[in-house]
């Protein structure tokens, strides 16, 4: 007897994704690390009448399957480029009949994208799980931004109903502050890579948090007990010179024992920014919080400059499925960020160290901070 594959439907605050999953297709490893952000549901006929952004048949079996013609050319691209070879997703991608094709050389995973059907065929290789949350999360954020959404590179710490966003480039200290904040301040994890900003109809903004493997450097890690064991990093480690607070030999971090030492927001929150700290931490005796300078114009540049989208970077356009449609909702970025540019915002220098002493009592509130 066949069994019928499992229809479920994912969503992340009004972006539907369909999957349609074969016995024994191994996708609870997937499923598992996006479920922080994204629902999982039994599919059922939607009532608002929307249509998924597609269908994800996620088969089981030998992913050969998916191969595409034989003789047919493909070419050598990147799901994913890091810094770090764990992040990194090498492929293959080939095109024929309207459809694309695309192999992970390092799992063997297996994608098919037909536009035209709007139905995605996947197969998964050994230890393939994360191509899958690869391919989920290029969907999710690409069509939250042809819909409006402002993406931030930019942590979220959750409190009380409220975040504070922690936003610079890489190596800025993001992570640090938010795990400074948890630690020490009463907060939960909302977002460690990105958060997703909308706009609603009465023009305030909310903030949703982005599922994301915790990808932390040396001089973070070694800060909280029981982080460098969940890192896996001997004691008798020692970082280069001067990288214990820089973006080179960063460590990926094992989400499921990081969960459990440093809680998370509940799933699906979107909630009010309620500060914005922008770090540039590094050696010094003292942590320095100092609210951020200059005119509300300003402080939206620099908001700006931390917008980041799925659809630049010389890997974005590893599928074309769909289109970019960015430029249709400019103005409502612009707003989300000129909203934002009006939250109390800070900088902060030095080590990173947050206490009682130089955090904002905004930051601070009622929680019971750490002298």
């Amino acid at each position: 007897m066949t069994t019928r594959p499992t229809a479920l439907r994912l969503d992340f605050h009004g972006t539907p994704l369909d999957l349609e999953v074969a016995h024994g297709a191994g996708v609870e490893d997937a499923l598992a690390f996006l479920a922080t952000h994204l629902t999982a549901e039994e599919a059922k006929p939607d009532e608002t009448g929307r249509e998924p952004v597609a269908t994800l048949r996620v088969h089981a079996g030998d992913p050969g399957l998916l191969a595409p013609p034989a003789g047919t050319a493909a070419e050598d691209i990147h799901l994913r480029k890091s810094a770090s070879e764990f992040f990194t997703v090498p492929a293959r991608r080939a095109a024929v009949d309207g459809r694309e094709y695309l192999e992970c050389t390092k799992t063997g995973s297996r994608f098919v994208f037909d536009r035209a059907s709007r139905v995605i065929d996947v197969a998964l290789g050994s230890g393939g799980h994360m191509d899958l949350v690869e391919l989920v999360r290029d969907l999710v954020l690409k069509h939250q931004e042809n819909t409006g959404a402002a993406v931030l590179h930019a942590t979220a710490a959750y409190r009380d109903g409220t975040v504070v966003l922690v936003t610079g480039a890489k190596g800025a200290g993001k992570s640090t502050v938010l795990l400074e904040l948890v630690e020490h301040f009463g907060y939960e994890i909302l977002s460690g890579d990105k958060t997703v900003v909308h706009e609603l109809p009465d023009g305030s903004v909310l903030a949703a948090g982005w599922p994301d493997y915790p990808h932390l450097g040396y001089g973070t890690v070694a800060k909280y007990p029981g982080l460098r064991e969940i890192a896996g990093i001997a004691d008798d480690y020692v970082p280069a010179e001067g990288h214990a607070f820089s973006p080179v030999g960063k460590f990926a971090v094992d989400p499921l024992p990081f969960r459990d030492r440093f809680p998370s927001a509940p799933a699906g929150v979107r909630v009010p920014v309620a500060a914005i700290l922008h770090p540039a931490i590094g050696p010094g005796e003292h942590t320095v919080v100092e609210p951020l300078t200059g005119g509300r114009e300003e402080h939206a540049e620099v908001l700006r400059a931390n917008v980041e989208s799925a659809f630049d970077g010389a890997n974005a356009g590893w599928h074309h499925y769909l289109d970019d449609d960015r430029a249709a909702h400019a103005e409502r970025v612009t707003r989300i960020t000129d909203v934002l540019a009006g939250v109390p915002a800070w900088t902060l220098t030095g080590p990173g160290d947050l206490t009682a002493r130089n955090v904002p009592a905004l930051i601070a509130g009622s929680a019971e901070a750490a002298l």
